[in-house]
C-alpha cells in the first residue's frame, strides 16, 4: 500500500505560468477593484494566496474588504483573461521541463500525488490543462478552499489520505518560491525546490537544502523526494 505523498505547487513548479498569471491577475485587479497597478506587491499581505492578496489590496487601496460577489467577479475576470492569453499565446502555458507524465512515473515508484496551490480552483485547473499536466482524478486543494498556504497543504494531504485510505509515513512539499519553503518549514514537512539561477539562489537562501533545476530526470526527482529534509527556518 502506498504510504508516501508528494504535494506539488503549480505556477513555476509544474507550469511555466508565473508571468502570464501575474499579468492576468493585474488585469482583473483593474477590472474589479478599479486599481491600476504596475505589479502585484504582496509583501504586506498576511498570506500569499490569491484570495488573501485580493482582500489585502482592497483594504489597502479602497479601505474595505471585497464581498463574495466581488470575489466571484474577480475569479471570472481572472480566468477570462487567462483564457484570452491561452488562445493568443499558448506557449505562455508551457509545462516545466519533465512535468508532463511525471505523476504516473511517481505512482509507479510508490508515491501518491496531490496539488496545493494558492490560486483559485478554476484558474489552477485551466493552467494544468493548458500545460498538459492535469489528470481527471488529480487531488487538488487551493485558494478556493482556504486562505493560508499551510491550511491548503494540509487539506491536500488530508484529501489524499482520505481518498486512499492511508496515513502517509512521508509527505514532501515541492515548490518554487520562498513562501513554499516557509510553509514547509512551518508544517515540518520535507521540501524540494524547483528552479535554477536566481530562483535557486532565493530558494536556498530561504532554507531549502534540495533544489532541482527542473523535473526531467526521474531518478533525480525520486532521490530528492526520498531524501529531502525539512527546510531550515530563516
Amino acid at each position: 500500500m502506498i504510504r508516501k505523498l508528494a504535494i506539488f505547487d503549480i505556477d513555476g513548479t509544474l507550469t511555466n505560468t508565473n508571468a502570464v498569471d501575474d499579468e492576468c491577475f493585474l488585469r482583473a485587479v483593474a477590472d474589479v477593484l478599479d486599481l491600476e497597478l504596475a505589479r502585484v506587491d504582496w509583501s504586506g499581505a498576511p498570506h500569499v494566496t490569491d484570495s488573501a492578496i485580493v482582500q489585502w489590496l482592497s483594504e489597502q487601496h479602497r479601505g474595505r474588504r471585497v464581498d463574495d460577489e466581488e470575489v466571484d467577479r474577480f475569479v471570472r475576470a481572472f480566468v477570462g483573461h487567462l483564457e484570452v492569453e491561452l488562445e493568443r499565446a499558448p506557449a505562455r502555458f508551457a509545462p516545466i521541463e519533465g512535468a508532463v507524465d511525471l505523476f504516473p512515473s511517481l505512482r509507479s515508484a510508490g508515491w501518491d500525488v496531490a496539488i496545493a496551490t494558492g490560486g483559485w480552483g478554476p484558474s489552477a485547473r485551466l493552467k494544468l490543462r493548458a500545460s498538459r499536466v492535469d489528470e481527471p482524478d488529480l487531488i487538488l486543494a487551493c485558494g478556493s478552499d482556504a486562505v493560508s498556504r499551510e491550511e491548503i497543504v494540509l487539506l491536500a494531504r488530508d484529501r489524499a489520505s482520505s481518498l486512499r485510505g492511508v496515513t502517509y509515513s512521508r509527505v514532501v512539499s515541492i515548490g518554487d518560491a520562498t513562501w513554499d519553503v516557509r510553509t514547509a518549514a512551518n508544517l515540518g514537512l520535507p521540501f524540494v525546490g524547483v528552479g535554477s539561477g536566481a530562483r535557486e539562489a532565493r530558494l536556498r537562501a530561504a532554507g531549502a537544502p534540495v533544489v532541482l533545476a527542473d523535473l526531467q530526470d526521474r531518478d533525480e526527482v525520486l532521490r530528492a523526494l526520498a531524501t529531502a529534509p525539512v527546510p531550515t527556518r530563516r
